[in-house]
């Protein structure tokens, strides 16, 4: 027998032996597609509330902070945090020249030009290479990324339903048995013919001009930035205006629009490029695994969605889909953002267990994914007496939602927004615990070993060990807690000095610091902003006075005496040796040394109290509230 909620299975129902039933041949009802539209929610329309706008919408996916962000959402739908064109981004990099080693390296991690570590030597071993190397700049992309709950950061998926008829009235909840949304993966595919290494080069433009604006929008940043000195922040408007100047604009935010305008004008070249060269992309979906006729939890697999009529079947074929809930307004509240529309909402995953058979995870960050929302009208049949309808009716699909990827749980500015703070054991409080002969009760952390490890350490060094036979051995967390943190300080100066990887002590603040403010020149460099070009003659202010810095005495400065970058790099991470920094370029050296300065700079009170930390994370801005300019004030819908 044909039932509706079987045509996905290339339009025939299944029939099961053993089971009694009997093969009926009968002609295939069909039943039209409402004229419905599934549209983005009216406040996220360019011109909000207004039909012509929201019939060629799409769903939006909305950002929120906080465990609670459900409750704020349905108390006011369209207040959700503002993205950021940089920080909700995914973010490139575009390589720019950077020197060589046998004349002065401009970076701290120089690269060739396939963005490689870059030998220093040539084949023989001895002769500095002189091949060009390449510093990586952020190059922000246009591509949304959405960041994990380990983050603090939720998405919620928001669409509305229309009749696609003049006025574009809303359709009733109650026609609605059934609303969902499916994850797909996105698979950009080149033509034969096309190489990666020709798209590659077409997008080095756009590249260039993303990373142009990005380290603009840090200039803009360094100005505003309520942690930065007076005089960091005073050199860093005057840095804004002398640019605009060059540039020929009026002033600094005529510059940013300038170069926003010029940076969309080329993305849009580049995608018409991706056109007219036959780049297409692939739409796969994900279907989890049938274990005893159950759907898995965890297994599945993408599998590709060959044609037009595979991207809007039925659901029921077994893509995993999820739910859509209605916004339900309170009726006493006749400003709600929902009142007298049908808006559903959807929690965006962005994580999890699922994986393929082959151990890759449903979700990564090198994929690229859409939404898509679905809403299924009651089956138009009459019902039985007494009997609710069936919810077999057809299926409508809203418009894809924006193009995403998923950040990686490490995501240096994710993980930012959720501060974590381990109290280092108090060694008095243990060592007057230990006196009270605890006898194993304080150590809860158990370690069965069927054979026992046993290192022997002479003069302060490892001198072999003997394995043992089965051993329990019992520790206490503080105990555990001690010896980490000893690690990690061990082997952090271990790691950047043999490879070389300064720029690291960057992600490093300790308070109180371990270093001294410098004078002189170091302390011109620490209220100098970006975009000022440090290997080359420049001015900035000092306590309202023009200093002029000379590129030599700065490098001199950083590199040598006992007051210099090194000396405190020395300090700051308990090395003997000097760190390989002289033949680097004070483009290099200046950010580094600009961070150990704001460290320098929070020192304790008098009385021995330690500074407050610095913030961490992304501010949180809230869009804008908006109000629908139709209907006009007045009329009703």
């Amino acid at each position: 027998m044909h039932d509706a909620d079987r045509l996905d299975r290339r339009r025939f129902a299944e029939l099961h032996a053993g089971r009694g039933e009997r093969m009926v041949i009968t002609r295939q009802a069909t039943h039209p597609v409402p004229n419905w539209r599934l549209v983005g929610p009216w406040y996220r329309w360019p011109r909000p509330g207004l039909p012509a706008d929201g019939r060629v919408s799409r769903p939006v996916i909305q950002k929120f902070a906080g465990d609670d962000f459900i409750k704020d959402f349905l108390a006011h739908p369209q207040r959700s945090l503002k993205y950021d064109e940089v920080i909700d981004v995914v973010n490139s990099y575009q390589l720019a020249e950077a020197g060589s080693f046998a004349a002065k390296v401009l970076c701290m991690l120089p690269l060739t030009a396939a963005g490689k570590p870059a030998p220093k030597y040539e084949a023989d071993g001895t002769t500095l290479a002189k091949a060009a190397v390449y510093r990586a700049r952020l190059a922000p992309t246009s591509l949304r990324k959405l960041y994990q709950p380990a983050h603090d950061r939720h998405y919620l998926v928001t669409c509305e339903l229309h009749c696609d008829e003049p006025g574009f009235p809303r359709v009733a909840r109650n026609q609605v048995c059934q609303a969902g949304f499916v994850v797909r993966r996105r698979r950009s595919i080149l033509p034969s013919g096309l190489s990666a290494q020709t798209v590659t080069e077409q997008a080095k433009a756009a590249q260039a001009m993303a990373a142009e604006l990005h380290e603009l929008l840090t200039l803009d940043t360094s100005a505003t930035d309520p942690q930065a000195s007076a005089g960091l922040r005073a050199n860093a408007l005057r840095q804004q205006a002398l640019l605009a100047e060059q540039e020929k604009q009026a002033n600094w935010a005529a510059l940013l629009a300038d170069k926003r305008d010029k940076l969309e004008a080329e993305r849009a070249r580049l995608q018409r490029w991706y056109d007219e060269h036959g780049v297409t992309v692939d739409i796969d979906a994900w279907f989890p695994t049938l274990q005893e006729g159950r759907t898995s939890r965890v297994y599945g697999e993408w599998r590709h969605l060959d044609s037009p009529d595979e991207l809007v079947a039925d659901v029921t074929g077994g893509e995993q889909w999820y739910p859509l809930f209605p916004v339900v307004p309170d009726p006493r509240e006749a400003q709600h953002d929902a009142a007298g529309r049908t808006l559903y909402y959807g929690t965006v995953p962005t994580g999890g267990l699922q994986h393929d058979a082959g151990g890759a995870a449903r979700f990564d960050d090198l994929m690229t994914y859409e939404i898509r929302c679905f809403v299924r009208a009651h089956h138009p049949c009459p019902p039985r007496v007494g009997k609710s309808p069936d919810c077999h009716g057809p299926l409508v699909w809203s418009l894809p939602s924006e193009a995403f990827r998923v950040a990686a749980p490490f995501d240096v500015l994710g993980a930012a927004n959720r501060p974590i703070t381990i109290k280092m054991p108090d060694l008095r409080e243990l060592a007057a615990q230990a006196a009270t002969r605890p006898r194993g009760k304080l150590s809860p952390i158990r370690f069965v070993q069927p054979q026992h490890l046993s290192p022997k350490v002479k003069d302060n060094a490892a001198d072999g060990g003997e394995m043992g036979g089965e051993a329990i051995c019992s520790f206490s967390i503080p105990l555990i807690t001690i010896i980490a943190m000893f690690v990690l300080s061990l082997f952090l100066p271990i790691v950047v000095f043999i490879f070389n990887l300064w720029f690291l002590l960057v992600f490093r603040f300790c308070i109180p610091p371990q270093i001294k403010v410098a004078a002189g020149l170091d302390a011109a460099l620490a209220v100098t902003p970006p975009k000022i070009d440090l290997d080359a003659e420049f001015s900035v202010k000092i306590e309202g006075l023009d200093t002029l810095v000379d590129p030599d005495d700065l490098h001199d400065a950083l590199t040598t005496g006992s007051d210099s970058m090194k000396t405190r790099i020395k300090s700051d991470v308990g090395v003997d040796e000097d760190p390989a920094i002289d033949d680097l370029s004070n483009n290099s050296l200046g950010p580094i040394d600009q961070t150990l300065q704001d460290n320098a700079a929070r020192l304790p009170a008098s009385d021995g109290t330690l500074p407050p930390l610095p913030p961490v994370g992304t501010p949180l801005i809230y869009e804008d509230p908006v109000v629908p300019v139709w209907p006009p004030a007045g009329a009703t819908q």
